[in-house]
């Protein structure tokens, strides 16, 4: 069985050694691109192992290798990153996002962040759905509930319970978002094409 992108990464964390694995984890706490690493999120992280699950639900398996790169240059691990480059070239291929025959690897939550934000009318309908997956805890329910506009309450989600979800966070607004708000979705997704 070939070596998938998430094999090759837990490899290149292995190989990173405990100094510099703790630069890498820095660095990436400290990436002001989207999607953002909480510190108590990047704290859990014990072994190589943990790192790789961390960045493959937080960027996906197609964004996880370019950000892992990104981050080998700044902490000065040339070497490491040739060889990740190498090896995640002829690592196993990705299926796409969600999406009718999705054409980018990027995620369409990722991709839509700003028109949610914007345009979603009933965020109370999602977050009850959320929570019922348990995709969300009682106390980010709560929290984003509390907010005052639906535009604060779907930024609270985003950044918080989604992100540190990963993609099947992701996944699992998006199929609440086609449920609850199947015109808004239809219209983001041809906007995409």
């Amino acid at each position: 069985m070939p070596k998938t992108i998430k094999d090759h990464l837990e490899n290149t964390f292995e190989d990173l050694g405990e100094g510099n694995l703790k630069k890498f984890k820095i660095k990436l706490r400290d990436r002001k691109e989207e999607p953002r690493i909480r510190q108590a999120t990047i704290e859990k992280v014990k072994d190589a192992l943990d790192l790789a699950d961390l960045m493959v639900n937080t960027f996906t398996l197609n964004g996880a290798g370019p950000v892992t790169l990104e981050i080998l240059e700044v902490i000065n691990c040339h070497e490491l990153a040739a060889e990740l480059r190498e090896n995640i070239g002829d690592a196993a291929p990705v299926v796409p996002g969600p999406g009718p025959g999705a054409p980018s690897t990027e995620h369409f939550i990722d991709k839509n962040r700003t028109e949610l934000i914007a345009r979603v009318n009933n965020v109370d309908a999602i977050l009850d759905e959320l929570h019922q997956k348990k995709v969300i805890s009682f106390e980010d329910y709560s929290n984003i509930r509390a907010e005052k506009t639906k535009p604060n309450k779907m930024r609270e989600l985003l950044m918080g319970p989604i992100n540190s979800a990963g993609t099947r966070g992701k996944d699992a607004l998006y199929q609440a978002l086609k449920k609850s708000d199947p015109l808004l979705v239809e219209d983001l997704e041809s906007q995409r094409k």
